[in-house]
C-alpha cells in the first residue's frame, strides 16, 4: 500500500435518485467507530434529483473522508460494471465495505467487528452479518436476514443454495484483493449474488451474527419495486442468474455441480411449485373451515392468493406488517387489510413465507395457522 494511503478500508457506495435515502446512508458510514482510517467512495450514476447537491455538501464537510464520482451519463442503462471499476481503479484500502444510497448500517462498531474478522481469518476473503428488511422509512423492521444462528463459516454450498437475498449487501466486507482476478461467470452477471459466491469460493464467508445493516425492501427504486415485482423483469433476471450459475459450474470443473442443480430448482415459478402440489394443499385446506386470510403480499403470497382464486378458495384479505394500501384491492382482487385485523378475524391464516410463519407462531394467535413455504420451497 502506498506509505501516503492510511486508510484500511474503502466504503463503496452506488446512488441513483436516491435523496429521500442518502443522508441516512452517510450518516451510518460517518458513525462507524474504528481504530484505523476509511474512505467512503459514493458513486452516482447520473441522479436526476437533488442527490448530488446532497453528495456535494457532504463531501464540503468531510473532504478527507468523503470521495465523490458523479456521471455524467448513466452507466448501468449502457450495461457497464461500475463497482467492479470503483474496487479496482479507486479504492485505496485494503478492505471493501459496501453500502448502497438507500441502504444503512445500524451499529457504529460494524466495520471494526468485520475488519478484526477478516484479520482473524485469513482463509476467508468475504464477512458478512445479519441484517433486516426495514419499511421505506426505515423506521420498522420487517424480518431478519440471518443464514444461521451462531458465528461461524458460511460454506460455498450454502450460499450457492441461499440465492442473492441470502445475505444483506449492505452488510458485505471483503478483500480488495478478491478483485485481483475475474472469473468467467463474474462477467456473465455482475450481481450482488455473484459477489457472495465469489467471495465464498477460497474459504467461505466467515459471518458475524449480529444486526448492523438494514434493507429498505420497498424504497423508491429499489430491486424489489423494479425487478420482483414485474414478471417481466425478474424472468430476464432469472435468465441472467441461471447463465451466471452454468458458468461457475463450468469455471469449478463441476465441483458443485450438485447443489447448483439445486439451486436452479428455485427458478421454478411459484405458481408452478403450488400446482405439484394441489391435491394435498385441497385436502389440508378442506381441514381448515372459516374465514381464511393471507398473511404475505409479496411474491410467495401474490402466487398463493391468484392460486386461491384459481380454485375457488374463498379468501376474507390480505395483509403484510408494512401495513400499507389498507382498504385498496390487491391484484387477484383481495382486500388489503390491517395486520391486527387478521389477528382478531382470522379462523386461519395462510403464511405464505417462513418468516410469516414463524413470527405469527411466536404470537398469541389461536387459531389454524397453514406454513404455505412448504409448497412452494424454492425461490
Amino acid at each position: 500500500m502506498n506509505a501516503k494511503n492510511k486508510n484500511m478500508v474503502s466504503i463503496i457506495c452506488l446512488t441513483y435518485n436516491q435523496e429521500k435515502y442518502i443522508v441516512k446512508a452517510i450518516e451510518s458510514m460517518l458513525m462507524q467507530q474504528t481504530d484505523f482510517e476509511y474512505e467512503i467512495i459514493i458513486h452516482d450514476d447520473a441522479s436526476t434529483d437533488s442527490t448530488v447537491n446532497i453528495l456535494r455538501e457532504y463531501q464540503s464537510k468531510y473532504p478527507e473522508k468523503i470521495r465523490l464520482v458523479l456521471e455524467k451519463q448513466n452507466q448501468y442503462s449502457m450495461g457497464r460494471d461500475t463497482f467492479a471499476d470503483l474496487v479496482r481503479n479507486i479504492a485505496t484500502g485494503k478492505y471493501i465495505a459496501v453500502c448502497e444510497g438507500d441502504d444503512f448500517w445500524i451499529d457504529d462498531n460494524k466495520l471494526q467487528l468485520q475488519y478484526d474478522a477478516m484479520n482473524e481469518h485469513l482463509k476467508c476473503d468475504m464477512c458478512a452479518c445479519t441484517g433486516c428488511t426495514v419499511s421505506e422509512d426505515g423506521e420498522k423492521q420487517i424480518s431478519l436476514i440471518r443464514p444461521q444462528e451462531t458465528s461461524g463459516v458460511l460454506d460455498v454450498r450454502d450460499v450457492i443454495l441461499g440465492g442473492g437475498q441470502f445475505l444483506v449487501t449492505a452488510g458485505l466486507f471483503f478483500r480488495k484483493k478478491m478483485y485481483e482476478t475475474m472469473l468467467p461467470f463474474e462477467n456473465v452477471f455482475p450481481l450482488d449474488y455473484t459477489m457472495q459466491i465469489k467471495g465464498s469460493l477460497r474459504g467461505g464467508i466467515y459471518y458475524i451474527d449480529k444486526n448492523m445493516a438494514a434493507y429498505r425492501r420497498y424504497a423508491g427504486g429499489s430491486w424489489t419495486n423494479n425487478v420482483l415485482n414485474n414478471d417481466s423483469r425478474l424472468r430476464q433476471q432469472w435468465e441472467r442468474e441461471i447463465a451466471m450459475l452454468k458458468q461457475l459450474d463450468a469455471d469449478t470443473c463441476g465441483k458443485y455441480s450438485q447443489t447448483i442443480a439445486c439451486r436452479l430448482k428455485s427458478y421454478t415459478p411459484f405458481e408452478m411449485q403450488l400446482a405439484s402440489h394441489r391435491d394435498e394443499i385441497l385436502k389440508e385446506l378442506k381441514s381448515a373451515p372459516g374465514k381464511a386470510y393471507i398473511w404475505g403480499r409479496g411474491r410467495r403470497g401474490r402466487s398463493l392468493e391468484a392460486f386461491c382464486a384459481k380454485e375457488g378458495i374463498k379468501i376474507e384479505g390480505i395483509c403484510d406488517i408494512i401495513n400499507t394500501d389498507i382498504g385498496h384491492k390487491s391484484e387477484s382482487g383481495s382486500t388489503i387489510i390491517t395486520t391486527d385485523e387478521v389477528l382478531q378475524n382470522a379462523d386461519v391464516i395462510f403464511a405464505s413465507n417462513r418468516y410469516a410463519y414463524r413470527d405469527l407462531k411466536k404470537s398469541e394467535y389461536q387459531g389454524r395457522l397453514i406454513d404455505f413455504e412448504k409448497y412452494m420451497p424454492w425461490g
